[in-house]
This record gives structure tokens, sequence and C-alpha cells, in this order.
């Protein structure tokens, strides 16, 4: 299933839905995935029986962001989504947008790096075509956004800053030796 509406929600939303609904869903979100968040933010609000699924409030919450610049509303469904089902990483993925929008590009990027956490050899890049938990399409989706935003791992020594001599070097000598 290439779009998880519904993973740690289990049965109750699911069964409020039938069928069709959630193909529409499914349907709205490649859509906005796709760049068009204007038919996303009027095919989500104008269903409020589809809310009942945070992942419709996450994209929901992304659309406000982006066309209609509310933040703090986009924030705000996001976040609660990212609290109803914390290991599905859509919700990483459009909070990380949001924030974006926000113009917290460092914050953006930190949500991104937790919403491709969970996925050994993702923090390379390196995405299975079809993952053990089956967010595969997610997290590539957040790769790219990280590869649009130019991907800088965190630095070897943290407590240093980016431009130290010691981080650029460590950082130079773990590349060179394939361990970074």
């Amino acid at each position: 299933m290439p779009y998880h509406v519904s993973s740690d929600s289990g049965p109750t939303a699911d069964a409020r839905l039938d069928n069709v609904q959630l193909l529409a869903v499914r349907q709205v979100f490649r859509a906005i995935d796709n760049g068009d968040t204007v038919a996303g933010l009027v095919t989500l609000e104008s269903s409020p029986d589809l809310r009942v699924l945070p992942a419709v409030n996450s994209y929901l919450g992304y659309c406000l962001a982006r066309e209609r610049g509310q933040v703090r509303e986009g924030l705000q469904l996001c976040q609660a989504a990212l609290d109803a089902e914390p290991r599905n990483p859509t919700h990483y993925l459009n909070l990380g947008r949001v924030l974006l929008e926000a113009g917290e590009k460092s914050s953006a990027i930190a949500t991104f790096w937790r919403g491709i956490s969970r996925t050994p050899g993702a923090e390379r890049g390196i995405v299975a075509e079809a993952s053990e938990s089956g967010y595969a399409r997610e997290h590539a989706l957040i790769l790219q956004e990280l590869r649009r935003l130019g991907i800088r791992k965190p630095p070897p020594f943290p407590s240093l800053p980016r431009s130290h001599p010691l981080n650029k070097f460590v950082g130079k000598l773990l590349a060179r030796l394939g361990l970074r």
C-alpha cells in the first residue's frame, strides 16, 4: 500500500470510512505530494468526515500553511497527527514542510531526520524498496525534501561549530573511510 492512511490508529478510524473514501484520500495525498496543494486543500476541507484520520489532518495542516499561510494552524494539525501516530513518517514529512513554510529551516531538517531515523540505512540515503514498516514512499519523500535543501549530516563533534577545523577534518576523514 503506497500511502498509509492509518497505521497506528487501528481499526476504529478505518471502520468509519469505506474503501472508496480511503482510495480518494490516497489520491489526494498523491496530488499534494506532487505539488497540487490547492486541490488537496479544497478536497480535504470539503470532506470533514475524513478528519477522523490523523494523516488527513497532517496533510491538511501542510496545505493550510502552504496555501493560506496559516502556519500556526498547520503546526497544530501536524503535531496532533504526530501525537496520534508517532511512528508514521508522513507526519514528520508534513510537519517539516510546515516548518519550512514558517522559515524554520533547521527545525524542519531535524524533523525530517527524525522521520527517517527508524529505517536502517536511511541516514546514508538508502531506503529499501519495501521497508519493513511499509513506509518506503514516505521515507523517499523525506529524503527528496532533504536533498532539495541540501543534506548535511550532523557534525562529528556537535558541541563544536560546524566550521571548526576538527569537525571539517574528522568529517572528511569519516566520509573518505565510508563511515559517514
